[in-house]
C-alpha cells in the first residue's frame, strides 16, 4: 500500500517518489497510449456510426464514410505485405465481378435498390478491408474510433437528441434495430483487443453487454454469448467436434429466438414477430424462385401481402442466395467460415487474438441467421480486417517491419 509523506526536501510523497514524478510517470504513460492511436483514423471511424441520409449523395452518411476512408488511406503507405493473403482479394474481386456481370445482364423487378450503387458500396468495402490489411489504416484507432462513436450515441440517445424509432430500445443515429444490435454484439468482443489492462476489459465488457442488451436483439444477445462459449471451449477440440459444437449452436440460435420471443424482459413482441415469420414465408417463397445463378444485386426484398409496401430479408444467407446465386451465396459464407471462424482448423499453437477473431467469425455467422443484411457490411468487413491483420504481421516478409504496439502484441502473441 503507497503511503502519503514527506521526504527530506518538504516535498509530498507516494509511496518512494514525489507527486511530481508521479505525475511525470503518469503523463508520459498518457502520452504512449495516445501515440498508439492515429487521430485521423480514430475520428473518421467514429463518424462512420452516423447512418442518416448524406445531403445529396443519395446513401446513409455512414456509407459515404467508407468511401472516405478507402480515400485518405491511398494518402499513406503499406507497412505490409499480403504475401499469400493477396489470393483472398483476388477471390473477392472474382465475386464481385460476377456478381456485376449478374446484375447488369438480369433485368431489374419494379421495386430493387440500384445495382450499380450498391455494387459501388461493396467495392468500396472490400478496398477498406484490403487498406486495413496493408496497415494503412490503424486497426486498433479503427476499433476504438468505432466503440467512441457507439458510446457518444447511447449519450446522445438516453439524453433524446439522437432518433428513437423502436420504441425505447437503443438505436439512435444507426437508426435500425437489427443494425445496432450486430455491431454492439461484435464490437463488445472486438474492443477487447484493443485494450491492455484486464480491468479495462471487464469495465468495457459490461459496458458493451449493457449497451447490447438496451437494443433489444435476442439475436445478438445470443449470438455473442455463443460466441465466448467457442473462444473458451474449442482450442482444444478437434475439427470434428468443433463442426458438432457449430451445428448444435446453429439450432440453439433458432431455438432460443424463436421459444424466447414471449419472455417479459424482452417486452410485448407477439406483433412484431407475427410480422417477421410472414416476412419470412414472403422470402422464402422468392428464394424457391431463385435459379442458380440468382437475381442480381438489390433484388433481396419481398412485398407485403396487400404489395403496399416492400421488406427487406431478415435472413442474410437467403439475401445472399437471391442477389447472387449459389456461387455468390457460397462464397460469402466460406470466407466467413474457413477464413475466420475456422472450425476445421487444428489451433496450432494459436495466440488469444487469433482465438477472438474466431468467435467472431462464429457471432457474424449467428447473427445472419435473422439480422437482414450483415455479410458485406462495416461489422462483418471489420472483422475479416482483423482476422487478416493479425494472419499477415507474421509472414516472414513482414518481419522486419516497424510496428506499432498493437500490432507488435498481435505478432508476439502468436506461438508458433
Amino acid at each position: 500500500m503507497s503511503v502519503i509523506g514527506l521526504n527530506e526536501d518538504g516535498k509530498l510523497t507516494l509511496g518512494q517518489k514525489t507527486l511530481g514524478e508521479r505525475a511525470q510517470e503518469a503523463g508520459a504513460k498518457a502520452k504512449t497510449e495516445i501515440s498508439q492511436i492515429r487521430m485521423p483514423d480514430f475520428l473518421l471511424f467514429a463518424m462512420t456510426v452516423y447512418s442518416l441520409p448524406a445531403p445529396g449523395l443519395g446513401m446513409p452518411f455512414n456509407q459515404v464514410m467508407v468511401f472516405v476512408l478507402v480515400a485518405y488511406s491511398l494518402t499513406r503507405p503499406a507497412p505490409f505485405k499480403l504475401g499469400r493473403y493477396s489470393s483472398l482479394f483476388a477471390f473477392l474481386g472474382i465475386l464481385l465481378g460476377y456478381v456485376a456481370l449478374l446484375s447488369m445482364m438480369t433485368e431489374a423487378s419494379a421495386d430493387a435498390a440500384d445495382w450499380f450503387r450498391r455494387w459501388a458500396r461493396l467495392l468500396a468495402t472490400t478496398l477498406l478491408i484490403l487498406v486495413i490489411a496493408q496497415g494503412r489504416l490503424h486497426l486498433r484507432s479503427a476499433i476504438l474510433g468505432f466503440s467512441a462513436g457507439l458510446l457518444v450515441n447511447a449519450a446522445l440517445f438516453y439524453a433524446g437528441v439522437a432518433p428513437n424509432n423502436y420504441g425505447g430500445v437503443l438505436t439512435g443515429y444507426l437508426l435500425d434495430k437489427n443494425y445496432a444490435g450486430l455491431v454492439h454484439a461484435i464490437f463488445a468482443m472486438l474492443v477487447i483487443t484493443a485494450l491492455e489492462k484486464r480491468w479495462h476489459q471487464v469495465v468495457v465488457l459490461v459496458l458493451a453487454g449493457f449497451l447490447l442488451w438496451e437494443t433489444g436483439s435476442r439475436t445478438s444477445l445470443t449470438a455473442l454469448g455463443l460466441g465466448y462459449i467457442w473462444v473458451l471451449l474449442t482450442p482444444k477440440m478437434t475439427p470434428l467436434f468443433k463442426v458438432g459444437l457449430l451445428a448444435g449452436f446453429w439450432w440453439l440460435q433458432e431455438f432460443l429466438t424463436k421459444n424466447f420471443a414471449d419472455a417479459e424482459v424482452f417486452g410485448d413482441r407477439e406483433g412484431s414477430d407475427a410480422l417477421r415469420e410472414r416476412i419470412d414465408e414472403w422470402s422464402w417463397a422468392k428464394v424457391q424462385e431463385t435459379g442458380f445463378f440468382g437475381q442480381g444485386l438489390g433484388e433481396a426484398y419481398v412485398y407485403s401481402e396487400d404489395g403496399a409496401r416492400t421488406w427487406f430479408f431478415h435472413n442474410s444467407y437467403w439475401s445472399a442466395f437471391v442477389e447472387g446465386g449459389w456461387l455468390w451465396a457460397v462464397g460469402l459464407v466460406a470466407i466467413t467460415l474457413l477464413f475466420v471462424t475456422k472450425p476445421l482448423s487444428t489451433n496450432p499453437g494459436w495466440s488469444s487474438y487469433e482465438i477472438l477473431g474466431q468467435g467472431l467469425g462464429l457471432v457474424i455467422l449467428m447473427c445472419a441467421l435473422r439480422l437482414g443484411e450483415v455479410f458485406y457490411t462495416l461489422p462483418w468487413a471489420l472483422v475479416l480486417a482483423f482476422a487478416l491483420r493479425v494472419a499477415v504481421i507474421r509472414l516472414p516478409e513482414n518481419s522486419q517491419v516497424e510496428m506499432y504496439k498493437y500490432d507488435q502484441k498481435l505478432k508476439e502473441a502468436y506461438q508458433g
